[in-house]
């Protein structure tokens, strides 16, 4: 199994899915969901609902990769933006 590039782990939104942060990280599908359930996967899962998410930093930081939320769909906080204005 083939894991991510740097330049598509740099284009991950904040949070990924399960199937996709084990595909990040070269781990089959099924040994992921097996780590998972033993507590073993090698970076925090995050419970949302009934579906499980990783953060894209994490994944970044165990495969050694920059991550700086670029690929993230959220706008950050401009001065220009009245409502970020106090």
């Amino acid at each position: 199994m083939n894991g991510l590039t740097a330049e598509e782990i740099q284009a991950l939104p904040a949070m990924v899915d399960f199937p996709r942060a084990a595909a990040a990280l070269s781990i089959s599908r099924t040994t992921a969901y097996a780590l998972q359930r033993e507590g073993e996967f090698p970076i925090t899962v995050h419970r949302i609902g009934r579906s499980l998410r990783c953060r894209a930093v994490d994944i970044a930081a165990f495969v050694g990769v920059q991550y700086d939320g670029a690929g993230s769909s959220h706008p950050t906080p401009s001065e220009n933006n009245p409502i970020h204005q106090r």
